[in-house]
């Protein structure tokens, strides 16, 4: 089976072929990448009389012991169910093809092979091998755009029999991230503290998740930009501890300096920062809002140029080596940081 296109991926997951047995989900956005891959589990057990025999794995494992995911894959349980075999790449390194690659020859009728992955280029072994096989699926996992959020919103408060303002919808679809599984959670703790109280509102907005609308890539990404890096280095750790994706945080970094730039114009021919703020479409939560005017205030257009070269360098060589993710996002807000200090200097 070819690769999914991503617009037929929730169709495609709501009843795959009975006879497909193996699936690679990959990409950007690691907690679509997780939420498919706890669909596909959960399937695998409903279609499943015996409810399956779930079996996870990292990559490590496989990597040292090539023929485990055979032994398993082809073993009769002694509590029944078929074997559901859900192996986790969490470091491309790790090759996991050794393991891989007699299931794709020759496919198991009995078991279920579920692999969860960061984003593949397409010249990567293990996504041409799922690609090329007429068994197996590959599904790409990309980052939410707005227009996805807004969706996902209106999607989800229709669903729970509710209706929700304009301004409301605009500042929630604004303020959430890139990542599918945390903006589903974000959305489903609205809905709860709504209750029957329809439709939704700014007010039920900014007090269900309002702390987290000022989300830690917020905090960063404001931070970086007024030059304070003690405070940003803090929520960076946490991040980083918490297992966060800093390619989703560059990402969001990336769209704010596009809308800085759009706003730097607007004061660039004559209108106030704080105004430009203000009129801002998507707007910007009300909790940043003084932020984001003190940092187009400080920071001029050739400058937000910059700015956005670092990101998008650091997001492109992130992708090369995601194992140095981390490193090369952070390497980039510091410097942002660093420039914002200087830029704060020469304005005395």
């Amino acid at each position: 089976m070819v690769a999914i296109k991503p617009q037929a991926t929730d169709r495609f997951l709501a009843n795959p072929p009975e006879n497909t047995r193996l699936f690679l989900v990959h990409g950007a956005d690691a907690g679509g990448v997780t939420e498919r891959v706890r669909t596909l589990e959960k399937l695998a057990q409903a279609r499943d009389p015996g409810g399956g025999n779930l079996i996870r794995f990292q990559s490590d494992e496989v990597a040292a012991d090539p023929g485990r995911i055979s032994d398993e894959a082809l073993s009769v349980s002694m509590f029944g169910g078929e074997p559901i075999l859900s192996l986790r790449v969490s470091d491309g390194r790790h090759n996991v093809m050794p393991a891989l690659a007699p299931m794709l020859e020759t496919p198991p009728q009995g078991a279920w092979i579920i692999v969860a992955a960061a984003e593949l280029r397409p010249t990567s072994p293990l996504r041409k091998a799922f690609e090329a096989s007429a068994d197996a699926a590959s599904i790409i996992c990309y980052e939410l755009e707005d227009r996805d959020v807004g969706q996902m919103v209106r999607d989800m408060i229709r669903e729970a029999g509710l209706a929700i303002d304009e301004d409301a919808l605009e500042t929630l679809t604004a303020s959430l991230g890139a990542d599918r599984l945390a903006t589903r959670n974000e959305i489903e703790k609205l809905i709860l503290y709504a209750g029957s109280d329809s439709p939704v509102t700014l007010t039920h907005v900014a007090e269900a998740v309002g702390e987290n609308l000022a989300l830690r890539s917020d905090r960063i990404i404001d931070a970086a930009l007024a030059g304070r890096s003690a405070a940003m280095d803090n929520d960076l750790v946490r991040l980083r501890n918490e297992g966060q994706s800093a390619s989703g945080l560059a990402t969001q970094m990336l769209r704010h300096l596009m809308m800085m730039q759009s706003l730097r114009e607007r004061v660039d021919t004559g209108s106030g920062a704080r105004q430009a703020v203000e009129a801002a479409r998507p707007p910007v939560f009300f909790k940043r809002r003084a932020m984001v005017t003190e940092a187009l205030n400080r920071w001029a257009a050739d400058d937000l140029r910059q700015a956005r070269s670092w990101t998008a360098d650091a997001i492109a060589a992130s992708r090369k080596t995601p194992q140095l993710e981390f490193e090369l996002v952070s390497d980039a807000l510091h410097k942002i940081a660093l420039e914002a200090r200087k830029q704060g200097r020469s304005r005395r």
